[in-house]
């Protein structure tokens, strides 16, 4: 498989808390615990993408032809987008969502790949902190969502880790830009406090795909975001908003970038 495409990956269950070995020096700690990192952001991205191509039977267009596919149900289209949603339990939630914004990769990826800039555009994200730079491009992230905008009594806040990477799968035209995600357990990250419910980022991802539209650059976009939130879950009478509030980032985030 040729190399070629941007992945930005935030966080894993896995525990990292413990190191990868038992290093003689700070120099070994430092290069066995980013060489930890970089394993387990591949996996990741590999779970992530799996995810996805599962719930377009292989083929990112189909998101766009409303087919259902790996448990995903078709939820309608609002502000030009289509909304996927997958329940799992009361407290573990999968939405999806698969649009075009109008701007070309390079302004769709500095969007989604820098994290400061999420609150921005991703309104239940209230706050964003980069607690730790592993590598050049290996970042742990901290963040907290509001309860308000998540139609939750207690924020939920996360522990992740961030990841950018090129690749081309081989039976993909054109190289695809992605931010994958997941929770990691990182002792040197803030403990659960008794003020918030610490949830947990299941493979999820920003896939970004470029296109050429009658002579301008512009990307497709699907975003997938799997998550447990922990008890207490969500007002049943307030889910069904929330299925369909949470894809339609991919809406804000157009609507940021055209501003």
């Amino acid at each position: 498989m040729s190399q070629s495409f941007h992945i930005f990956i935030v966080g894993c269950r896995a525990s990292l808390g413990s190191r990868c070995c038992s290093p003689s020096s700070l120099s070994s700690l430092g290069t066995c615990f980013s060489s930890s990192y970089q394993d387990l952001a591949k996996h990741i991205v590999d779970i992530s993408m799996a995810d996805v191509m599962a719930a377009c039977s292989g083929d990112l267009y189909n998101f766009f032809s409303r087919q259902e596919a790996a448990g995903w149900n078709y939820q309608g289209e609002e502000q030009e987008v289509q909304l996927y949603y997958k329940v799992f339990s009361s407290t573990r939630h999968g939405f999806l969502g698969a649009g075009v914004v109008s701007q070309p990769l390079s302004h769709v990826w500095a969007a989604v790949s820098d994290p400061t800039l999420w609150p921005l555009y991703h309104k239940p994200i209230q706050t964003v902190r980069l607690h730790q730079r592993v590598t050049n491009n290996i970042n742990l992230v901290y963040l907290v969502c509001n309860p308000a905008l998540c139609a939750l009594k207690q924020p939920r806040d996360f522990c992740c880790v961030c990841v950018e990477a090129k690749e081309v799968p081989a039976l993909l035209v054109g190289h695809l830009s992605i931010m994958a995600a997941q929770s990691v357990y990182d002792t040197s990250m803030p403990r659960p406090s008794r003020d918030m419910v610490r949830g947990e980022i299941l493979p999820s991802a920003w896939i970004l795909q470029p296109l050429t539209m009658e002579g301008k650059e512009i990307t497709r976009v699907i975003y997938l975001a799997q998550v447990e939130l922990g008890a207490p879950g969500f007002p049943p009478q307030q889910l069904s908003s929330f299925i369909k509030q949470q894809p339609l980032v991919i809406a804000r985030l157009a609507s940021f970038l055209g501003s």
